[in-house]
């Protein structure tokens, strides 16, 4: 996703009472008043809310009719988003990613054996698809969990493995400019000219130079 899109979210989900409304619209969709006396908020900050999160495309919104009135609009979450920050000494990395269903990731091998049992447990007739359901939820929730395990253990070591590379960089006799340009190849594994160039605020011909002059120096 594009960067904006980031900023969005993270505009949106940065508010506690925006965080409430998007936790109650992720059971079901629900209407404004409903949502004001579940929430305890006024009527009036709910719709400001609703209405700001409807500009940015996180919810969406239809008129439904009412049984004891007029239409009402039912309001429903519009976005299935994972969105992860880290940071530390030597490390800032932002990523939002989307995960609505695609034929791509249904293909996958490590999520082909999930969906099966989805399929088949879609099959069971009446409630006897519960069980079978909570079954999946339970075992995803379980990879889930072993996933978050490892990727704490993979960050603490990648910030030990990144604090000796700046105290290696520090010492080595290189000027500035090049020290930024290997910590930043180092850091992002990255080579990509333009994208250094406007991570870094140095021109691309500078870059290209600094990239080849470093090339030498580390290969001689």
């Amino acid at each position: 996703m594009q960067e904006t899109d980031l900023d969005s979210i993270l505009l949106t989900v940065e508010n506690h009472v925006r965080r409430k409304i998007i936790k109650r619209l992720s059971q079901d969709p629900s209407y404004q008043l409903q949502m004001s006396k579940e929430l305890g908020f006024s009527q009036q900050l709910v719709a400001k809310h609703l209405d700001s999160m409807e500009g940015t495309g996180v919810v969406s919104s239809l008129m439904e009719s009412s049984p004891h009135g007029p239409m009402r609009k039912e309001y429903l979450l519009n976005k299935s988003v994972s969105l992860t920050i880290d940071f530390a000494p030597n490390l800032f990395r932002a990523k939002m990613m989307s995960f609505d269903a695609t034929s791509e990731t249904l293909e996958k091998p490590s999520s082909h054996g999930l969906t099966s049992k989805v399929n088949e447990a879609i099959r069971q007739p009446g409630d006897n698809k519960i069980g079978p359901l909570g079954s999946v939820i339970g075992e995803i929730d379980k990879r889930l969990s072993d996933l978050e395990d490892e990727r704490s253990v993979l960050l603490y070591v990648r910030h030990l493995t990144m604090k000796e590379v700046t105290k290696v960089i520090a010492g080595m006799n290189l000027a500035p400019e090049k020290k930024k340009v290997l910590y930043h190849v180092i850091s992002e594994q990255d080579k990509d000219v333009k994208g250094m160039s406007r991570a870094l605020g140095l021109r691309e011909e500078v870059i290209e130079t600094l990239l080849a002059d470093l090339d030498k120096e580390l290969h001689a």
